[in-house]
């Protein structure tokens, strides 16, 4: 009875586990500004951000069968978060209805991993789309960033986690010091 009991409990242990194992999982992106104030810019914008890829994937796992696709649904609210947080600290009032306004489009965000028995290497790269506009006049301009993560074994989904928030934080504080836009902004 004891052999039985354990048996039906392993065999149960091992079904939730593989079940636990096969299901895709979220990305959790959670970016934060923390370059402070770079500019004065005291103007009142309303902000609008646009997933323009074509692959909702924020995360490929290649070399894996089959290959492995993890998706974050909430990466235009999340790059909003960390744009709003940035203009804040810059002094940009953002509001709904503003004559001014910026528009971010996501063209690509992605971390591409590879993996083998012994080694994993992940490329992450971010290209952004500004473009402002102001009366009847309008600023457009591209950013883009490459970030590189490697070490032993298999990946660790929250350190390309890791490796996607740092490449966000650094494109919008990339963005945050261009003083062309900033000064468009501005004017």
């Amino acid at each position: 009875m004891a052999k039985t009991l354990y048996s039906v409990a392993t065999a149960g242990l091992l079904t939730i586990l593989s079940g636990c194992a096969a299901a895709p999982k979220a990305v959790i992106m959670n970016p934060q500004y923390s370059a402070g104030q770079i500019v004065q810019l005291n103007t009142p914008l309303t902000v609008n951000v646009v997933d323009l890829r074509t692959s909702k994937f924020t995360v490929k796992v290649l070399d894996t069968e089959p290959a492995v696709y993890l998706p974050d649904a909430n990466l235009p609210v999340t790059v909003s978060a960390v744009l709003e947080k940035a203009l804040a600290a810059n002094n940009a009032n953002v509001v709904p209805e503003a004559k001014t306004t910026l528009t971010l489009e996501i063209h690509r965000f992605l971390a591409l991993v590879s993996e083998s028995y012994s080694k994993h290497e992940s490329n992450a790269e971010a290209e952004f789309k500004i473009s402002v506009s102001k009366g009847g006049s309008t600023f457009i301009k591209s950013y883009s960033g490459k970030r590189t993560l490697s070490g032993s074994l298999k990946h660790d989904q929250a350190k390309v986690e890791g490796q996607l928030n740092t490449l966000a934080e650094q494109l919008v504080t990339h963005i945050m010091e261009d003083k062309e836009l900033t000064n468009f902004i501005s004017q």
